[in-house]
Formats: structure tokens, sequence, C-alpha cells
């Protein structure tokens, strides 16, 4: 083979590797209104995704991040995918994931200088608690499954309980 073609083929694979391992190690995909973080749905500024924590009266998750961060790709890769905690922050939470990169405004707005930072904040915007750094699924599942138990606004009661024409339990 003549060394032209052995370095045109070298190139193109090496293209095609780049282009493969680019599209593959992209954690996220950003819509310009969403950001989607291992397959979840992320509003991307705070504004948003607290009108949509008050309308849907569900506590947020604030989740500063940049592509560079090491720590990061710990909660996209096995933390937010784990099929025990997907579904609480998708059904039971408002999800604003901040770029520090790109969205510094809503970043200093809770001073956030360095990824991963987590901030839990309850459907008016005040603050529940934050996470500065990166936590095991172990540490985050229990923290995530005590927060949306106190928001719940389903409450049953019970049919057997018996009432009078107001509404009320009746004096016995």
């Amino acid at each position: 083979m003549h060394p032209k073609k052995i370095i045109t083929i070298g190139v193109l694979a090496v293209t095609v590797f780049f282009v493969y391992y680019s599209v593959n190690a992209s954690p996220l995909i950003d819509d310009g209104e969403y950001t989607y973080i291992s397959n979840i749905k992320w509003y991307n500024n705070y504004d948003e995704g607290l009108n949509a924590a008050q309308e849907q009266n569900k506590p947020m998750l604030v989740y500063f991040w940049a592509i560079w961060c090491q720590y990061c790709r710990g909660y996209h890769e096995e933390v937010y995918p784990d099929p025990e905690v997907k579904p609480i922050l998708e059904e039971e939470f408002v999800l604003v994931a901040i770029d520090l990169d790109t969205n510094r405004e809503d970043a200093q707005k809770f001073n956030a200088q360095y990824p991963p930072k987590l901030v839990f904040l309850d459907p008016g915007g005040g603050k529940i608690t934050d996470l500065p750094g990166y936590v095991p699924k172990e540490t985050f599942l229990p923290i995530i499954q005590q927060i949306s138990t106190l928001f719940t606004t389903d409450v049953e009661i019970p049919e057997h309980l018996p009432r009078t024409e107001t509404g009320g339990e009746e004096e016995e």
C-alpha cells in the first residue's frame, strides 16, 4: 500500500473515532429551553423552574454543573439514571440544571462557585438544604425521598370516619 493511502485511512479512522467518542461521551443535550441530563428533562434557568415549581407545588432541585466537571459525571452516569433515583426526580421534583460556564447570573444567585452543587428549594424558592460536591446514590436517595415526602399533598382520609352534614366528624 502507498504511504498516502495509509495516512488517509489513518486520518479517516481518527476522525470517525473522534466523532463517535464525542457523541457518546456527551452527557446531555440542550434544546435552548431544557437540558437533558441522564435522559431527564431539566429547566435551563432558575426563573422558569421556579414558575413550574409554584404551579405544580413541587420542590425544586437546582443542579449547578459544568461540562468539564469530573464529579458531575458521577451524577450523570451513576446517580441520576439509577432506577430508584430517576423516577423520584422526574415525578416529585422540578429540576433545574445551571451550566456554570453559560449561566453566570443564576449561579451568582446561589453563590455557586464550583460544580457540582445541588440546592433543594421549596415551591416558593425557599432553601431546604444544599449538597456541595458529589455524593453517591446511597446518600442521595434518602435525601430526595425525605424532601419529596415533605411535599406530598395527597392526604387520604379513611372512609369509615363518621361525618356530619358540615363535613366534620360527629360528636358523641
